[in-house]
């Protein structure tokens, strides 16, 4: 959710960083630099001003006067600019004062007639050679391109701030601090027109603060506010928020907590922990910036309410939202009715109406918003696509689908080959999912209703997109695959690199020299992968598949399931061979995410303290996604194919609950009537010109580590900080697992490395693409579980002194420059189907590098994995498998003998033991 992305109050939130970061770093006010020290220099000139017990001479009251009118403007107390100016107006004010006191005139004033005057003057000013003041000409043109922005007028406000950097590099000296601030203010107005062009707009500003300022120098917390602004977008918004945090702090030890400055940032903030789930805390934020918006323009403190209702629709409380965005409605009342907030808060009361059932006022709420946007704003604008699909989604609801159809029809037609472009190069799942996978999913919705199948099921497969179909896309590159995936994986590592530096300088943990470095690096990489591939967006574009396509692939018993949460909807979408279907069930505004979060919570905290699992939210999750419609059409049916990305990616959907326990009949589970499998893509699995690995089992694991006690269930890799990977505990039930394993491959080549062996070298050194099937058996960690690891990793036997490629863990990054050939691989460790980091992405990390490396499938684990647990589940799984049963029903087999008590295994039968692996094919 990005409230507020568009209005005015974004166009000055990074000007009270600015100012913020002004009064903290810079001191005193300097002379030579309007925008540092602004407030304290406003304050101090102001009380000259006032002192009238030490009068002043005609040349001092113009120097002061012209402080405080400038100081007044920055610090955005444009009354009191405005009042200083009207003052001293005649005092032969500086032509930077002279700038300042108009725009404050401009931004304070009613009369248009004056305001047409004013926008006159700034223009020749800025048309004028810079003679004795160099930033006015520049300065004039951002004044008239903040103008822009609260007259919504967005284009202009771009070519405004154009200009005033143009203006800055021609007039200002190439080492001047302001060339940095107007180069900013330019990217951050690009990006919100077209977000690609200001994303590199974004990165040239960086790289000219590099050149330019100097550490420490204030102007890096605008530079700071453009990167997190573009975390957010790109929906990384645990990065966003640890930045707003460090922000507030910094100025509310500065001003004091209700200085009103901080009304931005609070915003900001509370954005960020909603984007996180972290809504309570948002709402905190939220109502303290209320407390202290003071006099802010009516159309400012209208999106507050917004931003409000927003948070409060999330919590699943409707009627509090509606009433928050009629607040809105009403402080906007006397302003310019073509004033573009009208139409955004009208599009999300329209929604909030539509889920209350009044569908007679949701239409005519969605009539009054539509074509404010169209008339506004391009169709590529974030703004216009969230609140569009908003609006389509009231229609439909409101007994208007055709309407709303067309409406969305319309929005995939200008966004969808740019978003899927934009995802190809950036391959970055989260910045597609943050930037509108929900485009995707709502046109699904919008299609079902309309009788539309196909289409929803294409949008369906866009909308459940996940890090693995990135991984499948760069191993089928046609030609020099092997290259083309060393190029791809050597741009996402400078990209990590690159963000980590940049997260390390704004902590203050590094120097400015290694994000250039970081910057150099990655730009190199990008060259060399555009100029050996040229055609790799357009290849790594995702290609979903037909229905005709995907039911060619189907087994006559197999069944793909697609679900999806739209709002107070679940949807599921299920293709057989036979046919497509789909139903929908309804639920509380929100609800089912929570649920889905509450029931994996539930089963992490099972397999560390032996918590209760949530049978209750088990079953409603399958209620609110398998209703009768579905569960009629897989009649027949045994085995049930999941996307890897979508709501049910949180937990295994073998612990989902058919049938709830009885008084004297126990809960059925889904896996005791299908075999379950999760695929990166739907298209049908081919085995064509696979070279048969000639050996048949390799074991790496049981690595030699600190003594356990309670081995027979102990786990794979809890939260540990440890001083050194050897204070790991062992995992006893390692070596036995491996040796099991290595049993079913009897007469066949096989290879174990473990305990002394179990090392970095070793493992790089073993044949391992000779293997039909690899086992791992050890520690998983995810990035940051152990401090300096910033991605996923396996734990080996460590060195006696840790060296170069030899720490005794094998990352992700590792793993994926292995020359793997394996029919499968077993990863029999903790948290292997985490992504890169704690909170990030499902099925990527670990799932993603062994796919990379040449893994044709994956046996995962989704929390930390009890080490008998472990050791049965694979050696049964593995087992079976080699026996000739199907991967997902071997699976399927070892499961439901510890549901039903057969391993001997203590607590065998609650989900945090038997559930944690899931196979994942394709």
């Amino acid at each position: 959710m990005r409230a507020i992305s568009w209005c005015s109050t974004r166009a000055f939130a990074a000007f009270a960083l600015l100012l913020g970061a002004s009064a903290l770093q810079a001191g005193e006010p300097q002379a030579d630099d309007p925008f540092v020290g602004s407030v304290a220099r406003y304050e101090a000139a102001a009380a000259r001003l006032a002192d009238s017990a030490q009068p002043l001479t005609d040349e001092e009251r113009a120097r002061i006067a012209s402080e405080a009118i400038t100081g007044a403007y920055i610090a955005e107390r444009y009354v009191e600019a405005a009042r200083l100016y009207a003052a001293h107006s005649d005092a032969g004010l500086g032509l930077v004062a002279q700038v300042t006191g108009l725009g404050a005139t401009l931004h304070a004033g009613s009369d248009d007639a004056v305001k047409a005057a004013i926008r006159q003057q700034l223009a020749e000013i800025g048309s004028q050679p810079p003679g004795d003041s160099p930033l006015a000409p520049a300065l004039s043109q951002f004044v008239l391109g903040t103008d822009a922005m609260r007259c919504d007028d967005l284009p202009g406000a771009v070519a405004l701030y154009r200009t005033a950097m143009e203006l800055a590099e021609r007039d200002l000296a190439a080492d001047d601090p302001a060339q940095v601030l107007f180069a900013v203010y330019h990217a951050r107005h690009l990006q919100l027109a077209d977000r690609a062009a200001g994303r590199l707009a974004s990165l040239r500003v960086e790289k000219l603060a590099l050149e330019i300022l100097p550490e420490g120098h204030p102007h890096w917390i605008a530079v700071w506010y453009n990167m997190v602004d573009s975390s957010q977008t790109a929906g990384r918004f645990d990065d966003a928020a640890a930045l707003y945090a460090r922000i507030t702090d910094l100025a509310v030890r500065e001003w004091g907590e209700g200085d009103p400055r901080l009304y931005p940032i609070l915003q900001y903030r509370a954005v960020a922990l909603s984007g996180l789930g972290r809504r309570q805390e948002a709402l905190v934020l939220a109502r303290e910036a209320m407390r202290i918006e003071g006099d802010r323009p009516a159309g400012d403190r209208a999106m507050h309410r917004e931003l409000i209702g927003g948070l409060l629709l999330g919590e699943g409380d409707i009627a509090g939202a509606a009433a928050l965005y009629r607040e809105g409605l009403t402080l906007l009342e006397g302003t310019d009715p073509a004033d573009l907030r009208w139409g955004f808060i009208q599009s999300r009361l329209a929604r909030a109406e539509a889920f209350l059932g009044n569908d007679a006022e949701a239409v005519r709420l969605a009539d009054l918003a539509a074509p404010a946007f169209a008339a506004k704003l391009p169709p590529t604008h974030p703004a216009r696509i969230t609140s569009e699909m908003m609006i389509a989604k009231a229609l439909a609801r409101a007994g208007a689908p055709a309407r709303a159809l067309a409406m969305v029809e319309a929005n995939i037609a200008a966004n969808e080959a740019r978003l899927l472009d934009t995802y190809a190069r950036a391959q970055d799942v989260r910045t597609i999912a943050a930037g509108n996978n929900t485009l995707f999913r709502d046109f699904a919705w919008v299609a079902l209703q309309n009788g539309r199948i196909d289409d929803a099921w294409r949008a369906a497969q866009l909308a459940s997109l996940g890090e693995l179909a990135l991984g499948s896309a760069q191993i089928s590159y046609p030609g020099d695959a092997e290259g083309f995936g060393a190029a791809l994986e050597a741009v996402r590592t400078a990209r990590s690199e690159e963000t980590a530096a940049r997260d390390q300088l704004a902590a203050g943990t590094v120097t400015g020299d290694a994000l250039s470095a970081a910057i150099a690096r990655r730009e190199a990489a990008e060259r060399d992968l555009e100029a050996r591939y040229p055609d790799h967006a357009l290849f790594l574009r995702p290609r979903p598949v037909t229905i005709p396509e995907a039911q060619a692939g189907l087994a006559a018993d197999e069944a793909i399931v697609i679900p999806m949460v739209i709002d107070d909807r679940n949807v599921t979408i299920l293709l057989t061979r036979e046919k497509a279907t789909w139903a929908e069930t309804a639920s509380a505004y929100n609800s089912t995410t929570a649920l889905i979060r509450q029931l994996r919570d539930s089963l992490e905290e099972g397999s560390i303290a032996g918590g209760a699992f949530n049978d209750g939210a088990a079953h409603e999750i399958y209620r609110r996604f398998f209703p009768p419609a579905i569960t009629a059409a897989l009649a027949g049916k045994t085995r049930l194919t999941f996307p890897s990305g979508g709501p049910l990616a949180q937990i295994p959907p073998a612990v989902l609950i058919s049938a709830p326990a009885a008084r004297d009949t126990p809960g059925r589970y889904l896996i005791e009537d299908f075999a379950i499998a999760v695929r990166s893509s739907l298209r049908p699995i081919t085995r064509a010109a696979i070279r048969a690995p000639g050996r048949g089992f390799a074991g790496i694991g049981a690595p030699a580590l600190a003594e356990t006690r309670g081995a027979a269930t102990s786990l794979r890799g809890l939260a540990i900080d440890p001083a050194d990977l050897r204070a790991l505990p062992s995992l006893p039930g390692s070596l036995a697992e491996l040796t099991a394993m290595q049993a079913a491959f009897a007469g066949e080549p096989s290879l174990l490395l473990t305990g002394a062996q179990a090392t970095e070298p070793q493992v790089r050194a073993a044949p391992l693409g000779d293997y039909r099937v690899l086992a791992f058996s050890t520690h998983g960690l995810v990035g940051g579980q152990i401090a300096q690891l910033s991605e996923p990793a396996l734990v080996l036997t460590p060195p006696d002194a840790a060296g170069s490629g030899n720490d005794g863990l094998l990352t992700a990054s590792e793993i994926a420059a292995l020359d793997l050939n394996a029919d499968w691989v077993i990863l029999s460790a903790c948290n292997t189907a985490a992504g890169n980091g704690r909170g990030s992405a499902t099925y990527g990390g670990l799932a993603r590098a062994f796919q990379l490396a040449g893994a044709r499938a994956l046996l995962l684990s989704h929390w930390p994995v009890r080490d008998d647990a472990a050791a049965f589940l694979s050696v049964e799984t593995l087992r079976r498998a080699e026996a000739g049963a199907d991967r997902a029903e071997a699976l399927r087999a070892a499961q439901l003998a510890m549901v039903r008590g057969q391993s001997g295994i203590a607590g065998e039968s609650d989900p945090a033991v038997w559930a944690p692996f899931v196979l994942i094919e394709g």
